[in-house]
């Protein structure tokens, strides 16, 4: 059902000095984070009493506050997450934003009443992940940046729920949600809000230098009419993380353009460029279905930040919110009386229904010119430095009434203050406890052994694994059997070409990272394992998980010991990734043609960073992603005994590069019929932190 009416304008703020700009240069809601849970770690974000006074100011104002709890939720933090729901009803926010499915439980259960925005973390790319987040209580979803107009309206055609999309600023090369490259190689986790951003550094492929996994910044100031008419909801602005002078900037340029709706005009473009873009240029990303060479930035660093910013457009931006300044105003009706004898009153009603009503000083008995009407609006119109401006005026005078004019002054300045005052009041919601579920004895089970393949070769040279994992891509293309599985890609665009693919050859058994997915292909009667992106991370989000499948991968962010305690929650079976090369970004940008400059799927291309670690990037013909997988395989062949008190039921073997007889002596490893040889570079991953 497509949105009709107004498009929201969501602005960040990761500091206080940062929402009053978004406030004041028109934003229509605000999104920010608290001290814990927040994507954004490393902006200052609020205490829960700056929170507090942040939900003030912005409602007086007429403006909406998001919060952001959109990371992963470690099982030690499940209760203090619980904690920032109930402070956050407390407080009075418009609508949590979520990223882990167990925090999204908690949230419904401890706080019924308040608003679930799905975060562009769930990688919602097709109308099933919309659809399924609908039913999981979401009323609203921030859909992946990697979508077309075309994929944009027809989601908003077909579902209930608000859709939000961002349209000006940073964008990551990798699906948001699917990138472990700053977890993998720095113990950085971008899912837990510490991204140290390796995919805005400089790489060598192939003889050349350039800066391949950094795309331009987002720029649709020009596409709000198109963004409008194929039904969104809400327009969102990243940049959290940047000044105050950029949030201010960027909030009054595309403030204008909602409201005026104009073709973005050069001298705007211009100031969105002075205050913060990477490289010489915007791009419109995948809005317009365009690809590398207009979205990635390859020759520029991704360094523009605010202090080079163009001095004349950082004042301009200042004097938007400098102290004093009350530039968003709100419409107000004010009823006046005043009668000889009787003291006078004033009405103010503003457009939310908020009224107020104040006494003043005594009429009296004019000896020179009474009041007139127009008179006293005169003076009741002079709002000056409040939030409102008058919109409407009525009065009713006795006939020669007089009052000073220093009367109806202090009558506007008391009744104004009072409506502020109301409109600031703080609405908390119920909130109640919720019930954790125990863990069960710890089990300890026969571990299978799967073994993910990418090439023929691979498959067959994977017939002593007890399980066969078969891409997408590859599924029609190879002799399968009952103990062979489909692997969806890590995200799906185009259901209908999974659906043609699933019958050519209905798989028994199928692994998808993507909500709608997992449900769809129930609805196929196949049997479904939750893939590795799906971030199961805490026994909240594992119980969750289990309404869409029979057996779970979980999370590569965790230790085994955490595993192990993940483990003893459920029946069903799960499963860890414990060797391989693993998928560090997924994404639709052609990398390979981005470097190489031509697109060739079948020949990967490799990336080698500062340190001399080289990231193979895969193509996939069948659904024009890539993939980029990690320089070292994770190896724990050497540790079984450990995966085998693990609780795990299975362990996954994730094959890439390797040649036949590779996986064959891999496979072997574990199995335990020959000896764990380590490779000579390796990593453990989480498994032993």
């Amino acid at each position: 059902m497509k949105h009709t009416g107004k498009i929201e304008l969501l602005s960040p703020a990761g500091k206080p000095e940062a929402l009053k700009a978004a406030v004041q240069n028109g934003a229509d809601a605000v999104y920010l984070g608290a001290k814990s849970f927040s994507a954004r770690k490393n902006a200052v974000n609020f205490s829960w009493e700056e929170l507090k006074e942040a939900v003030k100011y912005c409602h007086v104002r007429g403006t909406k506050v998001h919060l952001t709890l959109n990371t992963l939720i470690d099982e030690s933090e499940l209760e203090e997450f619980e904690e920032s729901v109930r402070n956050a009803a407390k407080a009075g926010v418009d609508a949590l934003i979520i990223q882990d499915l167990g925090g999204a439980r908690i949230a419904r259960s401890v706080c019924p009443d308040m608003e679930l925005h799905a975060s562009t973390q769930l990688t919602a790319c097709n109308l099933e992940d919309v659809k399924a987040l609908e039913e999981l209580g979401f009323s609203r979803v921030v859909l992946a940046r990697e979508l077309s107009m075309a994929e944009i309206e027809y989601i908003c055609e077909n579902c209930n729920a608000e859709i939000e999309v961002f349209a000006h600023g940073a964008l990551c090369v990798c699906m948001s949600g699917k990138c472990l490259m700053s977890s993998f190689i720095g113990m950085r986790s971008g899912n837990r809000g510490a991204c140290a951003q390796p995919c805005r550094q400089l790489y060598s492929a192939e003889g050349k230098k350039g800066y391949f996994l950094s795309p331009r910044d987002l720029c649709l100031a020009d596409e709000i009419s198109a963004l409008r008419k194929a039904g969104v909801k809400s327009i969102k602005i990243e940049g959290r993380m940047k000044s105050s002078e950029y949030v201010a900037a960027v909030t009054s340029v595309y403030r204008k353009y909602i409201d005026e709706d104009l073709k973005l005009q050069k001298e705007d473009e211009d100031y969105l460029k002075k205050i913060f873009v990477r490289g010489d240029s915007f791009t419109k990303g995948y809005f317009k279905g365009l690809n590398t060479p207009e979205i990635m930035n390859y020759t520029q660093s991704n360094d523009n930040i605010t202090y080079k910013a163009d001095k004349a457009a950082l004042s301009k931006a200042q004097n938007s919110f400098r102290d004093g300044i009350e530039n968003k105003k709100i419409p107000i009706s004010a009823f006046f009386c005043a009668k000889t004898g009787e003291k006078a009153t004033l009405t103010l009603t503003d457009c939310d229904g908020n009224s107020v009503c104040v006494y003043g000083a005594e009429g009296e008995l004019a000896q020179k010119t009474p009041l007139t009407e127009e008179g006293v609006k005169s003076r009741i119109a002079k709002m000056g430095q409040t939030p409102f401006e008058l919109d409407s005026f009525t009065a009713e005078l006795s006939e020669n009434v007089i009052l000073s004019a220093a009367d109806i002054n202090a009558l506007r300045r008391e009744a104004s203050q009072k409506l502020m005052e109301k409109r600031a009041e703080i609405k908390p919601l119920d909130s109640f406890p919720f019930s954790y579920k125990r863990a069960e004895k710890k089990r300890v089970i026969p571990l299978y052994i799967a073994s993910q393949v990418q090439t023929k070769e691979q498959f067959i040279a994977s017939n002593g694994a007890d399980r066969i994992l078969v891409p997408l891509s590859l599924w029609n293309k190879v002799e399968t059997d009952e103990k062979c599985a489909m692997v969806l890609p890590q995200v799906v665009f185009d259901e209908k070409l999974v659906i043609k693919e699933i019958e050519k050859k209905k798989p028994h058994f199928a692994y998808t990272s993507s909500i709608g997915m997992a449900k769809m292909l129930k609805d196929f009667g196949i049997n479904v394992i939750l893939d590795f992106g799906f971030n199961i991370y805490n026994s909240v989000a594992l119980h969750e998980a289990e309404k869409f499948a029979d057996a779970l991968t979980l999370s590569p962010e965790l230790s085994l010991e955490k595993i192990s305690h993940l483990t003893a929650y459920t029946d069903k079976k799960c499963e860890a990734l414990c060797y391989g090369k693993f998928t560090l970004m997924t994404t639709r940008a052609c990398l390979i043609k981005g470097a190489r400059g031509k697109c060739e799927c079948e020949n990967p291309i490799h990336f080698k960073d500062k340190t001399g670690a080289v990231f193979t990037v895969f193509g996939d013909k069948l659904t024009h992603l890539n993939t980029l997988v990690n320089s070292r395989p994770t190896f724990m062949a050497d540790k079984m005994p450990l995966l085998k008190k693990s609780g795990l039921s299975g362990i996954r073997l994730v094959f890439t590069e390797e040649d036949g007889a590779e996986v064959k002596s891999i496979i072997n490893m574990h199995k335990g019929t020959v000896k764990a040889d380590k490779p000579p570079l390796f990593t453990r991953g989480y498994f032993l932190k």
